[in-house]
């Protein structure tokens, strides 16, 4: 059976789970700690990066986008990503603002919430949490909210890879007990609700509830 592996809380190994699980491709889950930079792991991906896809016969695939990618073109049903030309690109480009932009405001917070106060033993600065809010968020959530659906998906009625790429670091903030604020991004908030609750959204939660728990009472990621 294929492998997915990497650590359930990165945002990145959530986008292609939760692409495999609409594909109704069957794998198994093997953690792999991005922090651990050892050479088995530089083997499987020179740059020392989570996800990599191993295919059953050993085959390896790093990186999510590459990933979603080979999988639609190996499993093109039901099809994540759109056909015409036009929304195939808007597609695209949020994926690319998922992976980029976003992610980095929302594993920002993440790290000051869970991941810096275990290494340093220090309490959560919430002073300093709201400020890099204040000062960073508008700029990544207000476009957002401005293209937010009032109702589907991103893309419409199809939920695809623009929604698995934002919803993927927004998850993050739960993780972290810091959600996104409702009342200021009430539009992507509602979309989020919905994407989230997707059955492959939610298959991941367990798995990334108990790495964090791992995490944040060990120190270490789970084995």
């Amino acid at each position: 059976m294929r492998k997915l592996h990497g650590p359930a809380t990165s945002p990145f190994v959530r986008k292609a789970w939760i692409f495999l699980k609409e594909k109704g491709i069957d794998f198994e889950h093997r953690q792999l700690d991005p922090l651990d930079k050892n050479a088995r792991f530089l083997k499987m991906n020179p740059l020392g990066r989570v996800p990599i896809l191993e295919e059953d016969d050993g085959y390896l695939i790093p990186d999510s986008s590459v990933i979603c990618e080979y999988l639609e073109s190996t499993h093109p049903t039901p099809a994540l990503y759109p056909s015409e030309h036009r929304a195939r690109a808007r597609a695209m480009w949020l994926e690319e603002y998922g992976d980029t932009l976003l992610v980095g405001v929302c594993a920002r917070v993440f790290w000051m919430h869970i991941i810096i106060p275990v290494r340093t033993g220090k309490p959560v600065d919430l002073d300093e949490v709201a400020t890099f809010v204040d000062d960073n968020f508008p700029g990544a959530l207000d476009y957002l909210e401005s293209i937010a659906p009032t109702h589907g998906y991103m893309m419409g009625d199809h939920f695809g890879i623009a929604d698995i790429s934002l919803l993927s670091p927004v998850r993050l903030l739960d993780l972290a007990g810091a959600p996104l604020d409702a009342k200021r991004w009430p539009k992507f908030d509602a979309w989020y609700q919905r994407a989230i609750d997707r059955p492959s959204a939610r298959s991941i939660i367990d798995a990334e509830v108990a790495a964090t728990e791992v995490f944040r009472t060990t120190g270490n990621a789970p084995k």
